[in-house]
């Protein structure tokens, strides 16, 4: 946790306690107090989970369908530790041909074939050609319904292209 959460979080729990002070020392009804009380909790709770998520924590959301893989890190599956192993991939999507202003980290649950593909295409980044992810939903395989569009997910459809030259302008 970084020095901005950490002062953020403060400042949440401290105007929680300065309402909850004022809602326990004034006359309204005991009900309303209740639920103001609960609504001071869930959005704290709230803005927490918002801010995790502006501060460049890996996103659990669904891949793009196609993205320029800047680099990835596997954690393999550990018994020993109770690790069942996670992938972090750091790309910048691409909607029309056009790369999108900000890469993202995204986490997935460990899957071996996906272990196997991203060191082939890491391989090909280190010798200096960009690979380009694209991903086929029709093959992408959910463990759940619960886990949709979650890290639970399968990618099986992914693949890793080298990066086409760019067309030279006709002259």
């Amino acid at each position: 946790m970084n020095e901005v959460l950490f002062g953020l979080t403060l400042a949440y729990v401290f105007f929680t306690a300065l309402v909850l002070l004022s809602l326990i020392y004034s006359r309204i009804f005991w009900g309303v107090k209740a639920l103001l009380i609960i609504l001071a909790i869930g959005f704290y709770s709230l803005s927490y989970q918002g801010w995790k998520e502006t501060q460049g924590w890996p996103s659990k959301t669904a891949l793009p369908e196609r993205f320029l893989l800047h680099y990835a890190v596997v954690e393999e599956p550990d018994k020993e530790m109770g690790s069942e192993g996670r992938i972090y991939m750091w790309l910048t999507s691409t909607v029309d041909h056009q790369l999108s202003e900000e890469p993202r980290a995204f986490q997935l649950d460990y899957d071996l074939g996906l272990h196997g593909k991203l060191e082939t295409a890491i391989r090909e980044i280190n010798n200096g050609n960009l690979q380009l992810g694209e991903l086929n939903p029709n093959q992408a395989i959910e463990k759940g319904a619960k886990q949709k569009n979650r890290a639970g997910q399968k990618y099986l459809g992914l693949q890793f292209v080298k990066l086409p030259d760019p067309a030279l302008p006709e002259k």
